[in-house]
């Protein structure tokens, strides 16, 4: 049999195979990358939907980005210069990047 999802997931579907066994991790595995498409296509063919019905406009898209890039930023420096953990700098980051977007949507 093809086995497609040895090539897309590598290590994750030997993991799978060591759980479930040969031929219900090739399922599994297989069912995996299915749904993924399934969930891809159905999320492209409904966008115009979820793009009018979301309530999210560009601000908030904008604002989400924002909020994302800072907190990726901060990451960087916390563990790239300082050498802090994974977990904490996550975690700090994010609390640092939403304290500036709080200052500038109130103090601002």
């Amino acid at each position: 049999m093809f086995d497609i999802a040895s090539a897309v997931f590598g290590e994750f579907q030997d993991s799978i195979v060591a759980t479930f066994g040969d031929s219900l991790g090739w399922l599994v595995g297989h069912a995996l990358i299915v749904g993924t498409a399934a969930l891809v296509w159905f999320t492209w063919t409904g966008r115009d939907h979820i793009r009018a019905k979301s309530g999210w406009d560009r601000s908030t898209l904008l604002d989400m980005a924002t909020v994302a890039l800072l907190t990726l930023a901060q990451y960087a420096v916390f563990t790239g210069n300082f050498g802090f953990p994974v977990g904490p700098s996550i975690g700090v980051a994010f609390a640092g990047a939403m304290f500036a977007r709080w200052c500038v949507n109130v103090l601002n």
